[in-house]
């Protein structure tokens, strides 16, 4: 719950910072390293969900290297980079894995962990973060 409080918190502040209408440019994307960083944050973040015992089970039979591109076309669209996402729409990509709210959020916790490690600052993060929040409806189901 405190995990989702921050993330909502975080949802709230960006969505302040930066009206809908505003077109960004790709400083965040170059911020996240651009495709190198990114590529190597999606290959962290993986390893570091296929470990995370609250989760794991989602990714036994997954394709990782799939996922992997997948997750790197997705993070670098929405952060107005040079990609197009080329993946399912969530709630399809999603439908009948069961995930519930508690889910998502210790997949944000692992997001957040590999983004710090990669030395990615707090308010770079928090653009990333609230992108990805603002599709939670469309991948966990009650």
């Amino acid at each position: 719950m405190k995990q989702f409080l921050r993330i909502a918190a975080l949802v709230a502040s960006v969505a302040i910072a930066a009206p809908a209408h505003v077109r960004a440019d790709d400083s965040t994307f170059q911020a996240f390293g651009g495709l190198p960083g990114l590529t190597k944050l999606v290959d962290d973040f993986v390893a570091t969900l296929v470990a995370d015992k609250r989760i794991a089970s989602f990714f036994v039979s997954a394709d990782l290297p799939r996922l992997r591109m997948r997750l790197t076309e997705q993070f670098c669209a929405l952060l107005e980079g040079p990609c197009t996402y080329g993946g399912l729409d969530m709630e399809s990509a999603h439908k009948g894995m069961g995930l519930k709210d508690a889910n998502f959020n210790a997949l944000a916790e692992d997001l957040q962990f590999a983004m710090d490690r990669a030395g990615i600052p707090f308010r770079t993060q928090n653009i990333l973060l609230a992108k990805l929040a603002s599709m939670e409806k469309q991948m966990t189901y009650r």
